[in-house]
């Protein structure tokens, strides 16, 4: 298992009570297929749980591209350290990284 459901449940339950959520595009997010900019203003709009193999995902609205659904994992987003749940989004984004790093 690569979650842990309580920590899952608890950080999903204080991300939709804070939505929208201000976040940058990760390296990895910037350099995929979807059409986001460094400097592009985002906003977490709605979280969902996709399973242990997704993990938490973010709905994105994204400047000047309102127009385009776009959902993301949260491990591809950085939240500013002045957020109130920055702290919890880190410790949750650093287990799952290192948990999917020893699972492949």
């Amino acid at each position: 298992m690569i979650d842990r459901p309580k920590q899952v449940v608890a950080l999903m339950e204080k991300m939709k009570a804070h939505l929208p959520i201000p976040a940058k595009p990760t390296d990895v997010l910037i350099n995929s297929s979807v059409n986001i900019s460094p400097s592009a203003e985002i906003e977490i709009t709605d979280v969902m749980y996709l399973g242990d193999e997704g993990g938490i995902c973010c709905a994105l609205t994204i400047s000047g591209q309102e127009e385009n659904a776009v959902v993301v994992s949260l491990t591809h987003l950085r939240i500013q350290s002045n957020n109130p749940l920055s702290s919890d989004i880190r410790a949750y984004q650093a287990l799952r990284i290192k948990k999917l790093a020893r699972k492949h």
